[in-house]
């Protein structure tokens, strides 16, 4: 029993790792865009708003999957 908890924390570690590394590198790079993204054509506009999108949406899967796999652990 003890290396099943063991492994549990260690796959919710690295979930977390995981699903929240790839949102701040999205953000990030919504970050550097922003004066280009405002300053441009609304084409620019519109794909630093998809990345802030897709980055929110990840975030969100990642909170989801922490949850179901902290359920788990403390069953």
């Amino acid at each position: 029993m003890r290396k099943r908890g063991s492994l549990a924390k260690t796959a919710l570690a690295a979930n977390v790792m995981v699903w929240f590394g790839a949102a701040l590198f999205l953000f990030a790079l919504a970050g550097e865009q922003t004066y280009s993204a405002f300053h441009g054509q609304w084409q620019n506009i519109v794909g630093w708003a998809l990345i802030c999108a897709v980055a929110l949406a990840i975030t969100i899967i990642g909170i989801l999957e922490v949850r179901r796999l902290h359920a788990r652990l403390y069953r």
